[in-house]
């Protein structure tokens, strides 16, 4: 192993963990260095319970060495060529920041391609979604408990596609009653799936997506969006999250 590495904070949920993954990759392609994470058994086993399901490799390393590398590690946020010293890096956050979008390639993306899709099994809600000129909007229930939900910015979102798009329909995925969306002005329908590889598998597969800057729901909306983009797909997302070199088919509201 090399001398310097790459620490990354495990997370919850399985898109924070592609978030913190997706920028120790970048920083790996550039720096030789190695992605590793904490071989401490109950934190390894919840990330290996949803993150062995894709593409990804990584080490694992003791977590006294952690401590010791941790103490002198270089904390990254968001990627820059500027901040690449010479020492060990350690990746927390878990939101991966737009303006790095540019330098994903198609290794890492390929990296969170899903293993097998044996896991569907509502083939009907798949059919009508790669039919439809499908928009994919996910909402975590915790952002609905602690209303977190700007109901607007959807509103706005929809009416916006709306414009773009030939007769769309917007798929919600969510665990939770809305109350927010009586104005809305095209076609909508609230999916409830219980596996979470089918739920981010049909998300993913909607053509449109509405990334919605909310905490808990953004990096799902995110990465369904980056691993299934084509240039004539219109993605919707705030503009308060400012940044450059976006695809033209980005649009901020």
């Amino acid at each position: 192993m090399n001398k310097n590495i790459i620490l990354v904070k495990y997370h919850e949920d399985f898109a924070d963990n592609m978030s913190c993954y997706a920028l120790a990759k970048i920083i790996e392609n550039q720096t030789g260095e190695k992605i590793c994470y904490e071989n401490k058994p109950t934190l390894r086993n919840n990330f290996e319970k949803y993150m062995s399901s894709f593409d990804m490799k990584y080490n694992f390393i003791s977590s006294t060495r952690i401590k010791e590398i941790a103490k002198k590690a270089y904390e990254f946020n968001s990627y820059n060529k500027k901040n690449l010293k010479n020492k060990s890096k350690l990746i927390k956050n878990k939101s991966f920041k737009l303006e790095n979008i540019q330098y994903l390639n198609s290794e890492i993306i390929n990296n969170f391609q899903f293993k097998s899709s044996d896991f569907i099994v509502n083939h009907d809600i798949l059919e009508e979604i790669n039919t439809q000129n499908s928009i994919g909007l996910f909402i975590d229930e915790n952002d609905i408990k602690e209303n977190l939900i700007n109901y607007n910015f959807i509103l706005e979102a929809a009416k916006r596609l709306n414009k773009y798009v030939k007769r769309p329909k917007l798929y919600i995925f969510t665990k939770k009653n809305l109350n927010g969306l009586k104005d809305i002005l095209i076609d909508y329908k609230i999916i409830t799936i219980d596996d979470w590889r089918e739920e981010f598998y049909f998300l993913k597969s909607c053509k449109h997506k509405i990334i919605l800057n909310s905490k808990y729901s953004y990096s799902k909306n995110f990465w369904a969006t980056i691993l299934n983009q084509k240039n004539y797909y219109y993605t919707i997302y705030d503009k308060k999250l400012k940044t450059k070199k976006l695809p033209n088919n980005w649009i901020g509201i």
